[in-house]
């Protein structure tokens, strides 16, 4: 049950969060949540230095449980860090994409200010039936938002969402992998889109 509570959390709290509702939730679904209930304590994550520590490509690709896969028309990273328990549920990754590399106490709102985009990954354990579920319910909680909330879209396949007014943001999982990329609402959706589109299915 912990593994399923998890991803549900995941998004529909990154869901509420992107869209303005709860921006203290943003990344708490990574950033040590309970066993049992989100975590809800009074912080930005936005402007809580990046976690994790940096590594090598593949440094991080022998810590994780799943295949690292990078898009084809980004360019080349800039920083990756390493997540870990306790710090994480699981093994995961942050990439960040950026034209100069952040300081070591950047944060997120840091990165995505100077034109930077930020690729996460996580294993899933969950089906892809189960995984388009959680895609539909989260975009179901912003079906009122006045700013038209998350759109449904497909990534190679598989169901994704994309929206955002606090940051943009791609959402999606495979059979291994939950993804999401977030750049500057100056970023075109299309574009985030577009680079998700290139990330290599197999």
């Amino acid at each position: 049950m912990k593994l399923k509570w998890k991803n549900i959390r995941t998004f529909v709290l990154l869901a509420t969060v992107i869209l303005g509702m709860s921006s203290t939730l943003v990344y708490l679904s990574v950033l040590r949540p309970t066993a049992s209930q989100p975590q809800t304590t009074g912080f930005h994550p936005y402007q809580t230095p990046i976690p994790g520590q940096e590594v090598s490509l593949d440094q991080a690709q022998a810590s994780v449980p799943f295949k690292i896969k990078l898009p084809t028309n980004i360019g080349n990273f800039l920083q990756l860090n390493l997540l870990q328990p306790p710090e994480a549920d699981s093994e995961g990754v942050y990439i960040i994409y950026a034209a100069h590399k952040p300081s070591k106490d950047a944060n997120f709102d840091d990165v995505i200010n100077q034109d930077g985009i930020i690729l996460m990954e996580f294993p899933n354990g969950m089906t892809l039936q189960n995984s388009a579920k959680n895609i539909r319910a989260a975009i179901d909680t912003t079906k009122n938002d006045p700013g038209g909330g998350l759109k449904e879209v497909s990534i190679n396949g598989y169901v994704g969402y994309a929206g955002g007014n606090v940051a943009h943001c791609v959402d999606w999982y495979t059979e291994t992998t939950y993804y999401r990329l977030m750049a500057n609402t100056k970023v075109p959706l299309q574009q985030l889109i577009e680079i998700a589109q290139s990330i290599p299915v197999k």
